[in-house]
């Protein structure tokens, strides 16, 4: 273990130290006694798979789950961490991948959640949003602090969590995937407040699957695999393809598997599509095909495909699936027609968290599954367990709830889900967004069989790298319009960021 009293080349003791930290669930061995110190302003990445252990050890430290066993010292002393009051009073904080505030609430209202400003004995709204308004400014956020919480992106919402455990004042902050959802300017701001927090002796702990991440912005990093810490090393002195290794322990030649598929009959043409969000656009689809849309977030990308899809059916222009126009006001319509839908919140718009593994996974077969108004049960957890076998799915059963699954192992129940109804469109948007590169590799594969069983694929990634290499035919939107088209890999990354940011 390092030691508590000082970490080797560091003039102070850590602010934090685990001593064979452990923590098990019924079925699971999450944390498998792990010794972990962490330097008092200090940016330390903690990077794994899917399920290694990460958002487990973010719950401990928070007290959300209780430890089973091993020590928790904070500033030298041994603590309980019996409830997330008393990790806050500490100075612990999380930033979460998915935001967990209060939606109908304003911004303001968010940040001081908890703290509220009073007058009077009654709530001092004016005053809260001004002075929420001047922080976000000094943090570099351009965000209303009197707009509500839901009707900012995802990313935004992020910042707003940002800002709140920036005013609480945090001593040891955990960001986890805090660039997921947001854009390079969103992004930058958050980087340049993560480090002028590290020069003011903040703990920051940065939870990233994009390592490029943790080379610009880190000073160490940890990495947890299979719930063990399997190695600590300065960012300095190590790389990316070392890490990899270390987190998945084998060698991955390729990350992004694209297969040769021929390209087949057309799928899917939209003619000048309008809706809310975008207008104008104009794309086709054929069988063996990965159409990529890239853009910032906000650039109308998400809203064409809901459209598409029929959650918000479009206003002009037309639709027309294997040759025939149709109108998709409904998903249930465009689920008929055979299009799938693999959203960007996949907490929020693509699973029931609380139903378990099994009942998600078949959700849209149901009708197939049944006799009348009853269910095959044996026909129900066949179908169930051949796709949690499939697309290797890693959970205690098919009975477990699936807010009990890590960020990939959830990604990967959407995904079953719709291979399960075997659809001949299927739209991914940010198909891998918090997911680590093994995960990845294992989604790039099902992609693959998709397109050699005659599918087409519209992909939305707000990594370029991602959609550059796998897109057959890339599309870039601006503004709500498609500003831009090119062949695979027939520009350059420059060329594309330039048409999607507009410069």
């Amino acid at each position: 273990m390092t030691s508590p009293e000082a970490v080797a080349g560091s003039p102070r003791p850590p602010i934090l130290v685990l001593d064979k930290l452990d923590k098990r669930f019924s079925g699971t061995h999450a944390l498998k006694s792990v010794d972990l110190a962490f330097e008092e302003g200090e940016i330390h990445a903690i990077v794994g798979e899917n399920g290694a252990g990460k958002s487990t050890l973010i719950k401990v430290l928070t007290a959300v789950h209780p430890r089973t066993s091993g020590d928790i010292a904070w500033q030298g002393k041994s603590v309980p961490l019996a409830s997330p009051h008393e990790s806050i009073r500490l100075g612990i904080n999380a930033v979460h991948q998915e935001v967990v505030l209060c939606p109908h609430l304003t911004v303001a209202a968010n940040i001081f959640l908890g703290d509220e400003e009073m007058r009077a004995g009654l709530l001092d709204k004016r005053r809260m949003t001004r002075d929420a308004q001047k922080l976000l400014d000094e943090l570099g956020f351009t965000l209303p602090a009197g707009a509500v919480l839901s009707s900012l992106t995802i990313g935004q919402q992020q910042l707003v969590a940002t800002a709140r455990a920036e005013r609480r004042g945090a001593k040891f902050l955990i960001f986890d995937e805090p660039t997921a959802y947001l854009t390079r300017q969103e992004a930058a701001a958050l980087f340049k407040l993560i480090r002028r927090l590290k020069q003011r002796g903040v703990t920051i702990v940065y939870i990233s699957h994009r390592l490029e991440e943790v080379f610009e912005l880190c000073d160490r990093v940890s990495v947890l695999r299979d719930g063990a810490l399997v190695g600590t090393r300065k960012v300095a002195e190590t790389n990316e393809a070392d890490l990899i290794a270390l987190m998945i322990n084998r060698k991955i030649e390729q990350i992004y598997i694209k297969d040769t598929v021929p390209i087949g009959a057309t799928i899917l043409t939209t003619e000048a599509l309008t809706g809310p969000g975008f207008r104008d656009v104009s794309v086709t689809v054929r069988e063996g095909e990965i159409v990529g849309l890239y853009g910032l977030v906000g650039a109308g990308r998400s809203e064409f495909v809901q459209s598409v899809f029929g959650r918000r059916p479009a206003t002009g222009g037309r639709i027309v699936w294997r040759g025939e126009p149709v109108s998709i006001r409904s998903e249930r319509r465009a689920m008929d027609l055979g299009i799938a839908l693999s959203p960007e919140s996949r907490r929020d718009q693509g699973l029931c968290l609380n139903l378990g593994v099994g009942l998600n996974i078949n959700l849209p077969i149901f009708k197939r599954l049944s006799i009348g108004p009853l269910i095959n049960l044996t026909r129900e957890a066949v179908s169930a367990d051949k796709q949690i076998r499939d697309v290797q799915i890693k959970t205690a059963s098919r009975a477990a709830p699936v807010s009990s699954l890590s960020g990939g192992n959830q990604q990967k129940v959407v995904i079953g889900k719709w291979l399960n109804h075997g659809a001949k469109l299927f739209i991914f948007d940010e198909p891998t967004v918090g997911v680590d590169v093994g995960t990845k590799a294992e989604i790039y594969r099902l992609l693959g069989s998709l397109l050699r069983q005659g599918a087409g694929i519209i992909m939305i990634s707000s990594y370029l790298p991602e959609v550059y290499e796998l897109a057959d035919t890339l599309h870039v939107f601006r503004a709500g319009r498609l500003v831009a088209t090119h062949g695979h890999k027939d520009a350059t990354h420059e060329t594309i960021l330039t048409e999607a940011i507009g410069v």
